[in-house]
């Protein structure tokens, strides 16, 4: 059986690690399925265990901002002083710099078999504790089966890893609930935010004094291509039935078109008012943020229910503030009806 560590018993979940075996764990974002990242073994067992690609890096997860300088190599002026200025704006938080990894430092299998490397600094007490304890980073990817959605509650780790790892650190929901921002600062080109999240492209130039960051062309990457960052290249956070990304206002047309299948209905409070009958509704909340927060719960309550065959999710467009909740709701859907 999978142990459940509250705090009082870090030690003991620190040790689990520094054996290797695979320790979940609480951040802002959602949980992280950890392993102590200079242990191949360990860190292969993540990617086994999740049934994830060989080549889709891991992110490393610091208790301190300085650490950071004990693992990268070669950083120039720029980068140096773009790092220093991104980590007293938002570390601890949900931002992962992607720079040129010092060889030796990790185990192989962390970087994909690239010459960077994804680090941040989660904001979670606890975790940071965990760390701190471990002696070393940690790799944390998403703890839930590769493709699935993302857990944002211990019971959704448990769901899918219950005596399948050596434990899971307790915590409350996970306050952000989708993935960190990813900010490449390796490419020569330029800065580059390979994966949104909650920190976006203003608030990252401000801290920058007008530093131009950009996305890519594209934000998923061709089959034979090797993803930087997580996400890029292979589907994510899917349930087992249909998803369909609808605009509040287009709502009840899809629900018409489709009454000949049980439909799970998730969407802003307002919006679920007045809907024709569906099998059933759960709210995101009354704003952008709760809408965010609950986005993956309301995925996996959708993949638990009996006799859906559809599940419909508002569409939330608000600018580049709901860029994070619009990636991952993409990313599990076949249509939007925008």
């Amino acid at each position: 059986m999978t142990e459940i560590y509250q705090s009082d018993r870090i030690d003991e979940a620190a040790q689990q690690l520094r054996d290797g075996q695979l320790v979940a764990f609480p951040t802002e974002t959602v949980f992280g399925l950890g392993a102590i990242a200079n242990n191949d073994q360990a860190v292969q067992s993540v990617y086994q265990v999740k049934g994830r690609p060989s080549d889709n890096p891991l992110i490393v997860h610091l208790a301190h901002k300085e650490d950071l300088f004990a693992y990268v190599r070669d950083l120039t002026p720029d980068q140096v002083s773009w790092v220093k200025k991104l980590q007293e704006a938002f570390w601890p938080g949900p931002l992962t710099l992607i720079l040129p990894v010092k060889e030796g430092v990790f185990a192989p299998t962390v970087t994909g078999g690239l010459d960077t490397v994804g680090l941040r600094m989660p904001d979670h007490p606890l975790t940071l504790e965990l760390i701190e304890a471990v002696g070393f980073p940690l790799v944390g990817p998403s703890a839930n089966l590769s493709g699935k959605p993302s857990p944002t509650k211990l019971d959704h780790v448990r769901h899918d890893f219950d005596g399948k790892i050596a434990g899971i650190l307790a915590s409350q929901p996970t306050r952000i609930g989708v993935e960190s921002t990813v900010l490449d600062l390796s490419d020569p080109r330029g800065l580059f935010i390979l994966r949104p999240g909650q920190i976006g492209k203003a608030q990252i130039e401000g801290v920058l004094d007008g530093v131009k960051v950009s996305y890519p062309d594209q934000l998923t990457v061709a089959a034979d291509d090797q993803p930087k960052a997580p996400g890029m290249k292979y589907r994510h956070y899917s349930p087992h039935e249909t998803v369909y990304a609808v605009a509040a206002e287009r709502m009840a047309e899809v629900i018409q078109a489709n009454t000949d299948k049980a439909i799970f209905c998730a969407g802003q409070e307002a919006s679920l008012a007045g809907l024709p009958p569906v099998a059933q509704t759960y709210s995101l909340g009354p704003s952008l943020e709760t809408a965010t927060q609950r986005l993956f719960d309301a995925l996996r309550k959708a993949d638990d229910s009996q006799d859906i065959d559809l599940i419909l999710v508002e569409w939330i467009d608000a600018g580049e503030a709901s860029a994070g909740y619009q990636n991952r709701l993409l990313k599990a859907s076949s249509q939007v009806f925008a």
